[in-house]
């Protein structure tokens, strides 16, 4: 039988086994990059050069993180390692800001000075690849962050998604200008299509960070998981005195919800217990990812 324990460094070296998978393909395509830039004058795909470096970067942060949690130094932890997940997590963000800032500085460049992409059709065929091959990253990622719930994960996906859509915009970028080569306007499309990666990489850094931030600072659960927690104390009015406290936060895509009941005293602590036991597993099963403590009180608890 699997102790807790060894259950915990199960899923922490399945997600560090993805990471390491999606760093390497990061890896990959931004060495292909690197060379396909070199050859042609697009500032789309130099900047998804630095947007994939960046990302580069930010998956061998991720990996590092995942590998030590993975070797079980995590546990010495009550709570785990779900702030350090959160920060990795930022730390992808933060590199995605660095990229939008040359996306956008490149592109306004190119509309002062519009050039005709040339020599650009092996970053066709690269961009073609990396949006495939970040494509099924994306679904398997996203599938198992929804069963791990990690918040590495979660940012992963999200990045995953990002990657997919930018180097989707330059196989269209890249093809538009190949085709449309003989049109003034054409030399329009590759700024054009720089300011659409830019839009995509700003919602995401926008989604990691408003995800991360308040689990860094400790935010009580949203309103919606409140309205479950009150509905069971209401299931079980007539099972205790008063209702004394409750403190919940998250740690990664853990949630941690403390409640301070006062009982009857006439009640036997193992008729405590069985009403506290019951309470404890209905939330923690209409509550994914739960982990419910219920402390006997008589006072307000603050």
């Amino acid at each position: 039988m699997a102790t807790p324990r060894k259950d915990i460094l199960a899923k922490y070296k399945t997600i560090e086994r993805s990471v390491r998978f999606n760093f390497l393909n990061g890896a990959l395509s931004f060495s292909l990059k690197i060379f396909a830039t070199s050859i042609a004058n697009s500032v789309t795909l130099f900047s998804d050069l630095l947007r994939s470096g960046s990302d580069t970067f930010a998956g061998l942060l991720s990996w590092l993180t995942m590998r030590r949690i993975a070797s079980g130094k995590a546990l010495a932890y009550d709570y785990g390692y779900g702030k350090l997940e959160n920060l990795a997590s930022l730390t992808v963000a933060v590199t995605m800001l660095v990229s939008l800032s040359v996306a956008l500085y490149g592109a306004v460049v190119r509309f002062r000075e519009p050039v005709l992409i040339r020599q650009a059709g092996l970053g066709f065929f690269v961009a073609l690849y990396s949006a495939g091959i970040n494509a099924w990253s994306w679904r398997r990622t996203f599938l198992l962050a929804k069963r791990e719930r990690s918040s590495i994960l979660e940012a992963q996906w999200h990045n995953l998604r990002t990657k997919t859509i930018a180097n989707s915009c330059v196989v269209v970028s890249l093809g538009l200008s190949l085709t449309l080569q003989q049109y003034p306007w054409a030399e329009y499309i590759d700024p054009l299509f720089s300011l659409v990666l830019s839009g995509f990489l700003a919602y995401s850094i926008y989604s990691i960070v408003s995800m991360n931030v308040s689990d860094l600072l400790d935010r009580a659960l949203e309103e919606s998981l409140q309205l479950v927690i009150l509905r069971e104390l209401a299931a079980y009015f007539d099972d205790y005195v008063a209702f004394h406290g409750m403190r919940s936060r998250r740690s990664g895509k853990s949630v941690y919800i403390d409640l301070f009941l006062e009982f009857d005293g006439t009640k036997t602590m193992a008729e405590v217990q069985k009403v506290i036991d019951a309470m404890r597993a209905g939330l923690e099963q209409k509550i994914p990812g739960s982990h419910v403590a219920i402390a006997p009180a008589t006072s307000r608890v603050v």
